[in-house]
């Protein structure tokens, strides 16, 4: 088990030092120098996130809005950088988690 958790710390340094990282965290500073942009980013991350939890009858319509409303937000240089750079890290640990649990056998009473 130690070996493993070494083995995982290892792999933590690894994903620090990949240029993903890199990127990420060099945008979010660039977007936190900036109080509104990071409130106003907020904003729509959760009524977006609500968007996609809740369901409504017309979820085309209401995501279309929203990305209206805040165009110029998601036109900002500094907003956009940052969440290509999301994206990218959120994809490369989606990537990791996946190749890490690859042929586990797992099983759960629930299911």
């Amino acid at each position: 088990m130690r070996d493993v958790i070494r083995q995982s710390k290892e792999l933590n340094e690894k994903i620090k030092q990949s240029a993903e990282y890199k990127r990420y965290i060099e945008t979010k500073e660039a977007l936190y120098k900036n109080d509104e942009l990071c409130i106003r980013l907020k904003e729509f991350k959760t009524r977006n996130q609500s968007l996609q939890n809740n369901p409504v009858s017309d979820a085309y319509d209401a995501v279309s809005s929203l990305v209206k409303e805040y165009d110029d937000l998601l036109h900002n240089e500094v907003v956009g950088d940052f969440l290509r750079a999301e994206q990218k890290i959120c994809k490369l640990m989606q990537q990791v988690y996946i190749a890490i649990s690859d042929g586990l056998e797992l099983e759960y009473l629930d299911e």
